[in-house]
C-alpha cells in the first residue's frame, strides 16, 4: 500500500480539506479524486491535488474536471454517478464495479 494525500483547494487559498488514504493500486487514485469532488462540491477555482508519500504531486485536477469524468466511468451502478454533481453525502470510494474500469486493479477483479 502507498499513502496518498488528497487536498481540496481553491486558487489562492490554503487547502479546505486534506486527507491521507492508503491505496493498494495506483489506478485507484482517480476514483478518490472523484469522490472528494462529489463530497465537497464545485466552487469557482477549486482543484484537487494528490501527493504521494514523498510529497510529490501526482495529480492536480480541477473539481469540474473530476465531476465531469464520473459520467465516463464504465462501472455499472457506480455510487459516484448517483451523487454527482456536488453531492453532500459521504460517497464510498473507490466504487465497487461490475465491469473492468480505472477504479480497479489491472487484473479486472473487484477491490
Amino acid at each position: 500500500m502507498t499513502a496518498f494525500t488528497f487536498e481540496y483547494s481553491v486558487t489562492g487559498e490554503r487547502p479546505i480539506a486534506s486527507e491521507t488514504i492508503d491505496i493498494l493500486h495506483p489506478q485507484e487514485v482517480w476514483c478518490h479524486v472523484e469522490a472528494l469532488a462529489v463530497r465537497l462540491g464545485e466552487r469557482p477555482g477549486a482543484f484537487i491535488r494528490v501527493r504521494d508519500g514523498k510529497g510529490h504531486a501526482v495529480v492536480r485536477a480541477g473539481v469540474a474536471t473530476a465531476l465531469a469524468s464520473i459520467e465516463t466511468c464504465c462501472c455499472k451502478g457506480c455510487p459516484l454517478k448517483k451523487g454527482a454533481p456536488g453531492g453532500a453525502r459521504a460517497i464510498p470510494a473507490p466504487c465497487r464495479y461490475d465491469a473492468p474500469c480505472a477504479c480497479g486493479p489491472e487484473d479486472g477483479n473487484p477491490h
